[in-house]
């Protein structure tokens, strides 16, 4: 019979099987936070010099590692405009991609892209809520001509409506944005494959 193993001696073997972490691994645990710390900074507040701060770091791997994060953060702040915080925090997440990536071109190719996608999105926005509305107005008043309050009723039938109608459009709108985020989702993928 085999001799018994602590719970210590398990784990020891298991970590020897998963092997010796490496150095970028040591260094993306170690730099990026550091760089998503930063565009963080940068997207909250306009007098960040993000070059400056990127330039506290060598170039080798610790600048790597720190723009790395920094990317991360940028594009994960280009949204679909919901409200004037959203607009302001994409503008800024481009001007801030502009400054540390270096495939310009290609980069200002993606960022048109998201651009025309952000208007179609606003125009899409708009129709739909419009058209919507329309529906809604009728159905309220439809509803107002045809049905008499129930007995023992604490919600007036056009609250319950109106109700009714605001998730309905939760739901539409949700269903709008998650269409245009997929296509924005690809957009901001390329942006982090860029150089």
């Amino acid at each position: 019979m085999g001799e018994m193993k602590s719970a210590w001696q398990i784990a020891m073997e298991k970590a020897d099987k998963l092997g010796k972490v490496s150095q970028d691994e040591l260094n993306s645990i170690k730099y990026v936070p550091e760089g998503n710390r930063i565009a963080s900074l940068f997207i909250q507040d306009e007098k960040c010099d993000l070059l400056s701060e990127l330039g506290k770091f060598p170039a080798d791997d610790a600048g790597r590692f720190i723009k790395k994060g920094i990317d991360e953060i940028l594009v994960r702040n280009i949204t679909l405009p919901h409200n004037d915080e959203d607009t302001r925090k994409t503008k800024r997440a481009m001007a801030g991609l502009r400054l540390i990536k270096e495939n310009k071109k290609q980069l200002e190719t993606v960022l048109g892209l998201i651009n025309t996608l952000v208007n179609q999105y606003q125009v899409a926005l708009q129709q739909t809520y419009a058209e919507f509305k329309k529906k809604a107005e009728a159905s309220i008043q439809q509803a107002s001509r045809t049905m008499r309050p129930q007995r023992g009723d604490q919600m007036p039938l056009e609250q319950k409506l109106q109700l009714q109608l605001q998730e309905e459009w939760r739901e539409i709108h949700g269903e709008l944005d998650a269409q245009y985020d997929k296509a924005l989702n690809e957009h901001r993928q390329k942006i982090l494959e860029l150089s």
